[in-house]
């Protein structure tokens, strides 16, 4: 009985200590470009445009960063590999192994877009299908000409999040913002709010209230 009971807490201590391994091997070390998985070896560097965002990321995370008190998930990207893609929901930050550069909004090649309230969790008010409506939103957002300024006073946010064939795991994400008097695509890259004159009128996003409760 008793070498029984020595045989069960030697198994279970060789589990425990292999789980205790198996969690600390699997976290992320910082590096001068950005993150190393500890047990693939694998450095993910940061994709530097914060407009992107995955159309879907798996419910488990695939490895954490951990300092002190600290720990932060990352997920495997929906369609992608995990050992090239990783997304971080908390700092919102997509990571990239493989060195690929994603491309600015003119090179997205948009061919739809939702519009969403930023709520705990976002959900989408309207879908643009129209591609010619799609165009001349981007073509306002680009023109250096178009009016821009370095803040405005909004009266509700949200997010436009256009949708590409080309990139179909990710979405291209633009801070939304409206007042009685207009509405503003926030550029995060410079700071400025592009003014994007009459061309969401027909959605009336000035009264947040509306989509509330």
């Amino acid at each position: 009985m008793k070498n029984l009971k020595r045989i069960l807490c030697f198994s279970l201590a060789f589990i425990c200590l292999t789980l205790s391994l198996t969690s600390c091997s699997n976290r992320m070390v910082m590096t001068g470009a950005g993150l190393e998985n500890k047990k693939t070896g694998i450095s993910y560097s940061y994709v530097l445009n914060p407009a992107y965002q995955p159309v879907e990321y798996a419910g488990e995370p695939y490895t954490k960063w951990k300092y002190n008190k600290i720990s932060v998930e990352y997920f495997a990207i929906k369609g992608l590999k995990e050992e090239e893609w990783l997304y971080c929901p908390t700092l919102g930050e997509v990571l990239c192994s493989t060195g690929e550069e994603l491309p600015e909004l003119g090179g997205f090649d948009a061919n739809g877009a939702l519009i969403c309230i930023e709520a705990a969790i976002p959900y989408s008010i309207y879908e643009i299908k129209d591609q010619e409506f799609i165009d001349k939103i981007i073509a306002r957002y680009l023109d250096p000409a178009t009016p821009s300024y370095s803040t405005v006073m909004a009266t509700s946010n949200y997010s436009i999040k256009f949708i590409s064939e080309k990139y179909p795991e990710f979405y291209y994400s633009l801070v939304l913002v409206a007042d009685v008097d207009g509405t503003y695509v926030h550029d995060r890259m410079t700071g400025r709010y592009i003014d994007m004159g009459s061309l969401f009128d027909e959605y009336e996003l000035y009264d947040l209230e509306d989509y509330e409760g």
